[in-house]
């Protein structure tokens, strides 16, 4: 069984990284300092490549062509966006990596401003995750005195400034184009695209928009190598990725936050995280946080990788994974599911508007035993339509909840349908077709 490798997200009882002395004992910033003496930026993209680092918010693209994109494009000024804005609320990746590893996130955004030829960055978080921000305003303070970060950085003719801003704005907040507007004051609300932010993105230039987690994983890229950094991963993604573990029986004690290699399994993350349920005391494993979908116990064997995973219909997302309890109706978590995300959505485009609020509508009648064959057939199309005319990958994966309970327990809906009858007695009806006769008094 895999360990947990601690590329990027440092134990709680390790010893104190926040400080940039501490940083630096740990070899911190010699990677910064390795790139703007002896690399070129192409260079630095071109490791970012080798080393097979892909998008850790969970499109999975690799950040060297992003990068190269932007580097490419003639401009007066571009921007690095670092996203450390969790989506998810059970997410606690980015909220750990500012709380206890602040100054490797600064080294990674002016790394990747480096390779793209960026001058200016911002740092993008929920505003509610007041300690990191505090923490990192701290190491950035540091960074800037130690001219890490600044004008003229280690005596180079290279420049960089990072600014941290925070905004609260629901689900809708780690959408990268959503944070375009935001910085620029404008409503938050997503772009159609093309075009692309890496042409044209913040104030109209070309833009570098990165997770935390990638950017954390820069550092050690360019220190150590690109070969070394891709000895633990898979052959398409190198390295680890940092997972949040909601055990939903145990909801009301903290989740478990593991730093584990791409390509380990569903079954020995569990293990790792100190989860010793069998395969018969759970219903399902949701991968992929509210956007995920329901896998079920005969599938933990699945490499946790952008490929497999989503071959088995869920997404990498968050690197949130969960546990429902054995006694869950699919049809009741794929409403409970599609009602929050309906909420969640911004409403710009009709599809995911009308069409998620229109899956849980579906769904609320199934669970009140007013559902019809023909409904089946209904929640098919809108799976479909919602992701293929939607503006932003929100909507492309909202449908994820409803196609893989219908995918793996099919028969939890032809009982409500044709049965009348849930298949694990929990459910209880949202609506009634019951007629209650009134008695007038004369």
């Amino acid at each position: 069984m895999p360990d947990q490798s601690y590329r990027v997200l440092r134990r709680q009882n390790d010893p104190d990284v926040t400080s940039l002395v501490a940083y630096r004992k740990s070899g911190g910033y010699s990677a910064l300092d390795k790139a703007l003496r002896l690399q070129s930026p192409d260079q630095v993209i071109l490791q970012a490549l080798d080393a097979k680092l892909r998008g850790r918010g969970g499109a999975g693209r690799l950040a060297g062509e992003k990068w190269r994109l932007v580097s490419q494009v003639e401009a007066d000024q571009k921007y690095v966006i670092c996203n450390a804005y969790d989506a998810d609320s059970r997410s606690y990746a980015a909220r750990k990596l500012l709380e206890r590893n602040p100054h490797q996130v600064i080294e990674g955004i002016v790394l990747a401003a480096y390779a793209v030829g960026a001058s200016e960055a911002y740092l993008f978080t929920r505003s509610l995750y007041r300690e990191g921000i505090a923490t990192v305003k701290q190491a950035l303070k540091e960074a800037v005195d130690a001219n890490l970060v600044g004008r003229d950085i280690l005596g180079t003719d290279f420049s960089c400034t990072i600014n941290v801003l925070g905004a609260d704005m629901g689900f809708m907040g780690g959408e990268e184009t959503v944070q375009i507007a935001l910085i620029k004051g404008r409503r938050g609300m997503p772009e159609q695209r093309p075009p692309f932010p890496a042409q044209f993105g913040l104030w109209d230039k070309p833009t570098a928009i990165n997770s935390i987690e990638t950017l954390a994983n820069v550092p050690p890229i360019v220190r150590d190598g690109a070969v070394a950094y891709a000895s633990s991963g898979t052959a398409t993604t190198g390295g680890t990725k940092i997972l949040t573990i909601h055990d939903v029986p145990a909801a009301e004690s903290l989740p478990v936050i593991l730093e584990v290699p791409f390509g380990t399994t569903l079954r020995e993350i569990l293990s790792l995280a100190g989860i010793k349920r069998g395969e018969k005391d759970f219903a399902a494993i949701v991968v992929g946080g509210a956007e995920g979908g329901a896998l079920p116990p005969s599938l933990l064997d699945t490499p946790y990788d952008f490929d497999p995973i989503e071959q088995a219909g869920a997404i990498v997302g968050p690197g949130v994974l969960e546990l429902l309890p054995v006694n869950t109706c699919m049809v009741a978590w794929a409403l409970d599911r599609s009602r929050y995300l309906a909420k969640e959505s911004c409403g710009k485009c009709v599809p995911c508007r009308l069409g998620v609020k229109r899956i849980a509508g579906i769904l609320e009648g199934i669970v009140s035993d007013l559902g019809k064959n023909s409904d089946l057939d209904l929640l098919e199309e809108f799976a479909a339509y919602v992701p293929n005319g939607s503006l932003c990958g929100f909507g492309v994966q909202a449908p994820n909840p409803l196609k893989t309970a219908r995918r793996y327990w099919p028969e939890h809906f032809t009982m409500h349908i044709q049965e009348i009858q849930c298949p694990t007695g929990t459910c209880i009806p949202v609506r009634s077709h019951r007629f209650v006769t009134k008695h007038v008094l004369p």
